[in-house]
């Protein structure tokens, strides 16, 4: 008798595992296509999903970093000979050196800065700067000495999302590429996802290393985040230019609010 009720128990249990991670493709797919419609935007469903779960912060990391490998393949496999590729080959050499540091130092030199100060101040700084993607790029002339200035925000930015999980770091990178270094909303994506790959693949070696890795759940994520952004991103390209600046207004305006809560 206790052996027949212990079976029942072992399959029920096993079929609430499959519904967990079934659970994780579909949430991770959906945040996919909204994140490659917009640019960005999908953490803020996938991390309180990661919790939700049953995972530890760490966890939660550590999984979501591995789904970001495959979100930003994937995204970049959409761009591939769409014309919308990075074409400044420096500034994306500096950016993924740049990338590769922060990523390495950033856990360990932000560790007492503290977060719930930080976050509004980035939302609010993002809120402010969403006027400058409508500002046609064209009537700004930008000195070497701001795009210095745009290279050591990019920095601070870099190593602070290293650290602080938030798609609004995302965003305003995205915002600097367009007005500093001219580039339009769809290669400042793919640049993104470039960077994403480099730093996603150092957080999760790092966090691994220090045993925060679910398997079932980071291969259900990275099939559902790959496909989601595959769709989303050729959409976005289909829709052209204009499409794409509203949707990373809009997931902008979405992450700002969503920090301060």
């Amino acid at each position: 008798m206790a052996q027949a009720l212990l079976s029942i128990l072992n399959k029920q249990t096993k079929e609430c595992m499959e519904l967990i991670y079934l659970a994780t493709f579909i949430v991770a797919f959906v945040s996919s296509i909204l994140s490659g419609m917009a640019g960005g935007g999908g953490g803020f469903i996938m991390a309180p999903y990661w919790l939700i779960s049953g995972m530890t912060p760490a966890q939660g990391a550590t999984t979501g970093a591995f789904m970001a490998l495959g979100m930003g393949g994937s995204s970049l496999a959409a761009f591939r000979g769409s014309g919308h590729m990075p074409t400044n080959k420096k500034l994306t050499i500096t950016l993924l050196i740049m990338t590769l540091t922060a990523s390495a130092v950033g856990p360990f030199f932000l560790q007492h800065i503290h977060v719930d100060v930080f976050k509004p101040i980035l939302a609010i700084l993002t809120i402010v700067s969403l006027p400058l993607l409508f500002i046609n790029r064209k009537d700004i002339h930008m000195s070497k000495q701001n795009q210095t200035i745009g290279v050591i925000l990019l920095g601070i930015l870099l190593l602070a999302s290293s650290f602080i999980t938030s798609s609004a770091f995302s965003i305003f990178i995205a915002i600097i590429l367009s007005q500093v270094f001219r580039l339009s909303i769809l290669q400042s994506t793919a640049l993104r996802r470039i960077m994403g790959i480099v730093q996603s693949a150092v957080i999760f070696g790092i966090l691994v290393s220090l045993g925060n890795f679910l398997w079932p759940h980071a291969l259900a994520g990275i099939i559902g985040g790959s496909i989601g952004s595959y769709i989303g991103t050729k959409f976005a390209i289909k829709r052209g230019e204009k499409f794409a600046k509203y949707a990373l207004a809009i997931g902008a305006t979405a992450s700002s609010l969503a920090l301060f809560a």
